[in-house]
C-alpha cells in the first residue's frame, strides 16, 4: 500500500484533527495551571470566560496539519481536519454563547 493511500483518508485528519487540539489543551494546563485539579481550571476557566479563547488557541496547530496535508495533496485526509475543525469552532460558540 502506497504510502498516499495509507494516510489520505478522511479518518486519519479527523482523528489527528481532533486530538491535537486536546494535545495541545493539557499542555496550556500543564504548562500554566498544573497545580490544580483540571476540573478547578476548566471551571475556572469557563467561569471567567477564558475557555473559548483557550479552546480557539488549541485548533490553531490544526492549520499546520492541514496545510501539510493540502501539500501533500491528501484531500481526503484534508476534509476529515477541516471536519474536526468545524466540531471544535461549534463546541467554541456553545461555550461562548452559553457563559
Amino acid at each position: 500500500m502506497k504510502i498516499s493511500r495509507r494516510w489520505n483518508k478522511f479518518w486519519t485528519g479527523f482523528v489527528l484533527g481532533f486530538v491535537l487540539p486536546l494535545v495541545v489543551f493539557m499542555l496550556i494546563y500543564f504548562l500554566t495551571y498544573s497545580k490544580t485539579p483540571i476540573l478547578t481550571f476548566i471551571d475556572f476557566s469557563f467561569r471567567t470566560q477564558i475557555l473559548p479563547k483557550i479552546l480557539s488557541l488549541c485548533v490553531a496547530p490544526n492549520l499546520a496539519v492541514f496545510y501539510l496535508f493540502l501539500n501533500k495533496e491528501f484531500w481526503y485526509a484534508t476534509r476529515g481536519v477541516i471536519a474536526a475543525t468545524i466540531l471544535y469552532a461549534l463546541t467554541v460558540g456553545i461555550v461562548l454563547f452559553t457563559a
